[in-house]
């Protein structure tokens, strides 16, 4: 009997087949050959379509079924890697509504800043452990806030892995894991996070049921079976977010354990019993795999977003279309370590976490066109990285986090002997490099949950390292260069944080400046809405005398004073006349999406979106209660709005 493990990543998806007998990797595939599409319509905005995981999915199944040759009938269950923090969003009849926002998306920063300090730093670090950052919860929030039509189609809010399982099992269910990183899990109260919830008005009914990370109850479907190509009735057994599988992969289970991995984005992970959080909130910590309501067993991570995907660029971009990452390795070592003083900040896939949510962008410093070469350039690339990593562990030790061994896989920059042994020398440890994925993790890890191993540690006691990186570069040289890559990041900061302060004023002047208008059009609208039912009155008395005895000079006299008073007014213009001037944008738009509208619609509409009372309505149009119901039925239909939506809510939405 076999299992098969995925590693649903945003580059790529892997698949693997492990032996459940001698636990040994009958094959590993991917899929696509190519890296995935992310779609950034916005600066700072990443999405992927989350079909595209799932059709990469069963053609990687079938890429792995036929390579080995194993029939899907000997698969006795699966095991869920994911990319972590995204938001996959569906309708009651499971149809995805939007494309994930995913890990590396930074639109909803401001939204978690925003609740950390609403909710309170205590609060955010005692129970959740983080601010809410840019994390799942803040991006629903962005949703509901920007998106609300969509938003109110939402039957449940699931993470990239979560989809997955459903599109296996047909089951909408979620996990403590898959909260924890959402910032939707109360350390505190060992329950779903109700005070978040409440701050974002996200209601609880879109959380799906939880399921254990090991579980026997969740099985293939008959539809799922044919798209795929496995057996129905296969048990789904495992699930979790790709840096917490990373580490069990590498069997970091227990506390003082450290593991890293540079993808696309580079991490390093250690974990913890004790519910620890960065009170200078760079640093993530989230469950492991083996947490319980009963087990503190946490995941303390420091995410890097350029890492991986910094390296990649400079190889699709800059290296000759023929050179392959090995042959960049060669070159490297053809240059000096410090890359004679060329500089590259890795930092150019979104805001970082480790830099306070600061989007501090890649550079390429003291570039020397007569003196350095693409050699320079591969080096000061993967140097970058190296040294990002090590400042990053350096955090790590200012937390009590300290270890003299870091595992790591052998699918990722780590395989570069100058990447490793940079790290090793500056931060005086040992890497282990282990012959394992995280797909192949996610398969041994499903055999958990089937029964086929006892528990995690009977899984994957047979591992032990195929290289080992030692401190074996030249100290001196290697702590001269990072202190120089340090500087030219200290000033990149500043030069970022200033630009930030600028962008904040100029933030602050425009919310003073919405402040002022808005009290100055509060002032207008009441004093048209006086001057219109001055008006009403006055036109009243008029008609009054126009009734009476038409040769009294008298009431002639009267009559004229007021015919004269009624022009001033004309001339001052009522609400109806300075609905052109009162909240432009709005008439504007209004007029726009229905040219049909008269002065007098458009006029309701503007009181309606205003949210003033039918009473308030009545008396500023001077008609009764049931005119104005009757108004606004007609509006309705004008609008071509259903009988039972809302007609304040269609003006509100139109932006």
């Amino acid at each position: 009997m076999y299992t098969i493990g995925y590693d649903i990543g945003s580059t790529t998806i892997k698949a693997s087949l492990v032996d459940m007998k001698t636990n040994a990797v009958v094959g590993i595939v991917q899929s696509p050959a190519q890296e995935l599409d992310i779609i950034s319509r916005k600066s700072g905005w990443s999405e992927q379509h989350p079909y595209t995981w799932w059709n990469n999915m069963c053609h990687a199944t079938s890429l792995l079924l036929n390579q080995t040759g194993v029939s899907p009938h000997k698969i006795k269950s699966v095991g869920i890697a994911y990319q972590m923090h995204g938001l996959v969003l569906i309708d009651r009849s499971m149809q995805v509504l939007r494309p994930s926002i995913i890990w590396s998306d930074s639109r909803a920063t401001h939204i978690g800043e925003a609740a950390f300090t609403d909710l309170g730093s205590d609060y955010c670090m005692d129970n959740l452990l983080n601010s809410p950052g840019n994390f799942t919860a803040s991006k629903l929030k962005w949703v509901k806030d920007n998106e609300p039509e969509l938003y109110s189609k939402i039957y449940k809010v699931l993470l990239p892995g979560d989809y997955i399982a459903m599109k296996l099992s047909g089951e909408v269910t979620t996990t403590i894991g898959g909260l924890s990183e959402s910032i939707l899990w109360d350390f505190k109260q060992k329950d779903i996070a109700q005070d978040v919830l409440s701050y974002y008005g996200i209601d609880r009914e879109l959380i799906p049921n939880l399921v254990d990370v090991f579980t026997a109850d969740l099985k293939i479907t008959t539809a799922a079976a044919k798209e795929i190509g496995l057996k129905a009735g296969t048990i789904v057994s495992y699930r979790a977010g790709d840096q917490p599988n990373n580490a069990l992969s590498l069997n970091v289970m227990n506390p003082g354990e450290l593991t890293a991995t540079s993808g696309t984005s580079g991490v390093v992970y250690a974990v913890t019993d004790k519910l620890m959080s960065d009170q200078k909130n760079r640093i993530n910590s989230f469950t492991h795999v083996n947490y319980t309501k009963k087990l503190d067993s946490i995941g303390v991570l420091l995410c890097i977003n350029g890492a991986g995907i910094q390296y990649s660029w400079i190889k699709h971009q800059i290296a000759r279309t023929n050179q392959s990452y090995d042959d960049m390795e060669r070159m490297i070592k053809s240059v000096p370590i410090g890359s004679e003083r060329l500089c590259v900040l890795p930092f150019g896939n979104g805001a970082e976490r480790m830099f306070n949510n600061n989007n501090i962008a890649s550079h390429i410093l003291n570039i020397e066109f007569n003196r350095h070469s693409r050699a320079h350039i591969y080096r000061a690339s993967l140097e970058g990285v190296a040294f990002s990593f090590v400042h990053g562990i350096n955090m790590l030790k200012e937390m009590g986090i300290d270890s003299e061994h870091i595992n790591v896989g052998n699918d990722n920059m780590f395989r570069s002997a100058t990447f490793s042994s940079t790290i090793a020398t500056l931060i005086g440890c040992q890497i282990d490099v282990y012959d394992t994925t995280g797909a192949v993790g996610a398969a041994r890890a499903s055999q958990v949950a089937s029964g086929h191993f006892s528990n995690i540690a009977e899984a994957f006691s047979d591992l032990s390292p195929i290289k080992v990186f030692q401190p074996s570069m030249d100290y001196g040289l290697c702590s001269q260069a990072y202190s120089y890559w340090l500087s030219n990041l200290s000033k990149a900061k500043n030069t970022n944080f200033e630009s930030n302060q600028k962008i904040k004023q100029l933030n602050e002047n425009k919310k003073s400046l919405i402040k002022s208008l808005s009290e100055n059009q509060q002032k207008v609208i009441s004093q048209g809405l006086i001057i219109d039912k001055l008006k009403s009155e006055l036109s009243k008395v008029n008609k009054t005398l126009n009734n009476a005895d038409k040769n009294s000079l008298n009431v002639n006299t009267l009559r004229n004073k007021i015919y004269g008073l009624l022009k001033d007014i004309d001339k001052e213009d009522s609400l109806g006349g300075n609905l052109k001037y009162l909240n432009n944008d709005f008439i504007q738009r209004v007029s726009e999406k229905h040219p049909s509208l008269s002065l007098d619609n458009l006029k309701l509409c503007y009181l309606v979106k205003m949210k003033l009372s039918s009473k308030e309505i009545a008396s500023s149009l001077n008609i009764s209660l049931r005119g104005v119901e009757t108004r606004r039925y007609r509006l309705k239909k004008r609008l071509d709005i259903p009988t039972d939506s809302s007609l304040t809510e269609y003006l509100l939405s139109i932006k």
